[in-house]
């Protein structure tokens, strides 16, 4: 199940970036985001109360995706792209993300999904990997009144 996430999940979303990525965003990142930013969405897919994966974006006129992990094990059964959509469902009409240039399945899921590549960020990561800059346009149907 897909919900929005709330401050209780802080600490169950830290822990699962934490495992998921070198470069995690921390406990106090995600608590401080979740209380006292309007601009965040996060969202948690939970599977018997446990938070299996999860996805957090910053909406404004357009949208950044920060981070976006689902458990290996839950991989591949199209959880990462309901996951995905429901930042789509908030979004104004750009997305972007950076991902680790290594990280091929992630690069594909975002090229299925109709991002483009846009650039490289050389040493982005603490590691000293490069990014690639991902976007996806896409206008909503809105009345011209």
């Amino acid at each position: 199940m897909i919900r929005k996430a709330n401050i209780n999940d802080a600490i169950n979303i830290s822990e699962l970036d934490s495992k998921m990525f070198s470069d995690s965003l921390g406990f106090n990142f995600i608590k401080n985001d979740l209380e006292n930013n309007d601009l965040a969405h996060y969202f948690v897919y939970e599977i018997d109360n446990k938070i299996i994966g999860y996805i957090n974006c910053w909406v404004s006129d357009n949208t950044e995706i920060l981070n976006f992990c689902v458990l290996d094990e839950y991989q591949n059964q199209g959880i990462g792209s309901k996951l995905y959509y429901a930042v789509e469902k908030v979004s104004k009409g750009i997305i972007s993300l950076e991902v680790r240039e290594t990280n091929l399945n992630a690069i594909n899921f975002y090229l299925n999904k109709g991002f483009h590549k846009v650039a490289v960020r050389k040493n982005y990561y603490s590691n000293g990997d490069d990014a690639i800059l991902m976007v996806k346009r896409f206008e909503r149907n809105f009345k011209v009144r």
